[in-house]
Formats: structure tokens, sequence, C-alpha cells
């Protein structure tokens, strides 16, 4: 084989992602999960199970998570508009279309540019402590960077603060040390572009920011906030805080958060 034969194949090896890992239970009205970085399917294995008693619940592992072959990768990034259009594909396969899609951290952008991708295929997307705009090279770069030494004291530094105690670290620390470190390295690189391609204004599905923590009490620092984590322009917005909540907030308020998905899902339509 010539070089650049050779060249061409790890090319086009790059550019391939297998097909997604998944979970389906229950019957009823359709509901993707997907979950953040490092994460896998198991991360919603208690919400899942308590939506599945009246919902078809499809929760994914996303490429690298749950021993699936990693993103596809363009200039060092995971290519979300190709996760997007295989978890349509996806959506449409299982028949769970028109469904309610939430995304946690990472997967809310994921999510959101899967319903850009096929609107009709989705009714409301729930974003969990997520964000919808591009996170800015210098909080994400040098972990990444990092990873390529010591994946372990990289990501416990890079976990640890998120998380709301050392049980829950050590948690996320396992699951995400069973991602490969270049499919990690090209998450992290893929967020720090506009995850939606400044195509915001056409998100017009219902969005809901589940939030971690109290709300900022000044309106023009929340304002503020809000622009920079990119939900300035979306056509039909809502935000919650669940104030005694982390990151993970479908595990340290799972009640909580059930009542504000159920919640949500009711005001559909009107």
């Amino acid at each position: 084989m010539s070089y650049r034969a050779l060249l061409l194949c790890v090319a086009t090896l790059c550019l391939q992602a297998g097909a997604l890992g998944f979970q389906k239970i229950g019957k009823g009205p359709g509901v993707l999960l997907i979950h953040g970085f490092g994460g896998n399917k198991e991360v919603w294995s208690g919400v899942a199970a308590e939506l599945a008693r009246d919902h078809t619940v499809l929760s994914v592992d996303l490429p690298g998570s749950g021993g699936t072959p990693g993103p596809v990768v363009v200039d060092g990034r995971a290519d979300f508009g190709a996760l997007a259009k295989d978890l349509v594909a996806l959506v449409r396969k299982e028949g769970l279309a028109p469904c309610l899609v939430v995304g946690h951290s990472m997967g809310g952008p994921i999510a959101a540019r899967a319903v850009l991708e096929d609107p009709a295929a989705f009714r409301g997307l729930i974003l969990v402590d997520s964000f919808l705009g591009a996170i800015p090279e210098a909080y994400f770069e040098p972990t990444a960077v990092a990873l390529a030494s010591d994946p372990r004291v990289t990501l416990g530094v890079f976990l640890t603060p998120m998380a709301s105690g050392q049980a829950q670290a050590d948690r996320l620390l396992a699951d995400a040390l069973k991602v490969p470190v270049p499919a990690l390295q090209a998450y992290l690189r893929a967020m720090t572009r506009d995850p939606l391609t400044g195509r915001h204004a056409q998100l017009r599905v219902p969005v809901l920011q589940v939030a971690a923590g109290p709300r900022e009490p000044d309106a023009a620092q929340e304002a503020a906030t809000l622009a920079q984590f990119g939900f300035k322009d979306l056509p039909a917005f809502r935000l919650i805080h669940l104030p005694t909540a982390k990151h993970w907030i479908m595990w340290d308020a799972p009640e909580a958060f059930l009542v504000a998905v159920r919640a949500f899902e009711a005001g559909l339509g009107r």
C-alpha cells in the first residue's frame, strides 16, 4: 500500500464512528436522555426508571462511552453535527418521534444540534446545567493537553470541583477513565466552538434550562450570564434553579428534577 493510500485510510477511520449504544425501556411518549462529558447512559439510570413508568425512555452512550468507538473528529474536535444526525436517525428508527430530549452538560448542545437537524423529531428540549455557547479555550485546553500524560490526575482535578461529595467524584472519575483519551480531548475541544453555529434563533421548540445552585439575584448579571452561555436568542426559553444541587442535578435532586421535567412536559403545546 502506498503512503498516500495509507494516509487516506487513516483519515477515513478518523472521520467515522460506530453506531450509538443505547438502552430502551418503558412504554409511552418518547424521551431521549443524553449524558455529558466523561459519562455514559448509566448516569440516567434512576431518572430513566422513573420516567419509564409512563414513557419510552432511550438512554444513549455517546461515541467513546460504554465501549463504543469514539466520535467523528474534524480538526481535532468531536463533530457535534455528525452526532446530531446519528441521534435523529436513532430516534426515528426506534419510533420515538416526536420525543422530549434531555441533555446534561455537554449533552445539552448535542441535543440542541439534533433538534436543529430535524425539528419535527422533537417536541421539547431540557438542558441540565448546560450551555449553548462556546466555552473559552483557556478553560478546556490545559485539561485536554494534560490528559495525554496523566488522565487519572487530570480528570480528578477537572471533575472533583463539580461533584457533591467524594463518592460522587470517585464515580465520575471511574466512568471518565473508561473513555479513550483521544475522545475526551476531542469533546473538550469541540465545546470551545459555537455548538449551534449561530442558529440559536432557529431553535423553536420550547427549551428549559434546569440549573444547579441558587439564582443570580442581580437581574443584569443574570442576563449577561445567560447571553454568555448562549441562551439570549432562543424563541421559547425558560429557566429554573435547584439551589441545593451541584452539576449532576439528576443525582443530587432527583425528585425535584423529575417534577421539573414533568411540569415542563405538561406545558408543551400550550
